[in-house]
């Protein structure tokens, strides 16, 4: 049968089997499956055989043929929680910490999450695009290939759909896939700082509707 490519021969092969039909859970998730000398054909962007070298290439030949010798072959990492999308640089704040400045002291002096909201406010979509792709680059290449991505960083209701169209059009032109979350409620902007609540219905009566209002339909529609 025909693939459109086969890796083989590889030291270990990691199918993580499902438990029971679905996910793994509990003890179950130390059952790696492997494979040694394994391999996995590819068509039509599928998975459609997995086992030792010689089983497989007996089954199916591929117009494109990786050797896995001496590497490990798994499934792509899923990171489930990451804040990739900003704009702005807090290095400097490392040293206040060294120093024994707390998170919240930094945050009092304007550092801290308030830096980087003021620095993505500030950014046009283009440059936040720009700069999320290099660390989705990095990603990527130590082997993450979906990652939930939050909002969270505007607190503004131009901002947080920025953020989120920003996701959108990184998910539609890069490998990995990613899963936006909308965190309007991160934490409470200066401008909101003495009242809380008027922050809170912001988020509840405007940005709420608005983000569900942008958001895809089930099926396409």
């Amino acid at each position: 049968m025909k693939a459109d490519l086969l890796i083989h021969s590889a030291a270990q092969l990691c199918v993580v089997p499902p438990q029971n039909g679905g996910p793994q859970r509990g003890h179950s998730l130390g059952d790696l499956g492997l494979i040694e000398d394994g391999a996995v054909a590819c068509a039509d962007g599928r998975i459609v055989a997995v086992g030792p070298t010689a089983e497989v290439r007996a089954d199916w030949q591929a117009a494109v043929e990786l050797d896995g010798s001496g590497k490990v072959v798994c499934p792509g990492f899923v990171d489930p929680h990451t804040h990739v999308v900003w704009v702005g640089d807090r290095t400097g704040e490392f040293e206040q910490r060294v120093r024994g400045a707390t998170y919240m002291e930094i945050m009092a002096a304007g550092g801290g999450i308030m830096s980087t909201v003021r620095a993505t406010r500030a950014a046009s979509l283009d440059q936040l695009v720009a700069e999320t792709r290099p660390r989705l680059n990095r990603m990527l290449a130590h082997g993450s290939t979906t990652v939930e991505v939050k909002s969270g960083y505007g607190l503004t209701t131009a901002s947080e759909l920025k953020m989120l169209d920003g996701i959108a059009t990184l998910d539609s032109n890069h490998p990995i896939t990613l899963v936006p979350t909308f965190l309007g409620a991160h934490a409470i902007p200066t401008e909101y700082s003495d009242d809380s609540d008027g922050y809170v219905d912001l988020v509840v009566e405007e940005m709420l509707p608005e983000v569900k209002a942008q958001s895809p339909k089930p099926g396409g529609q």
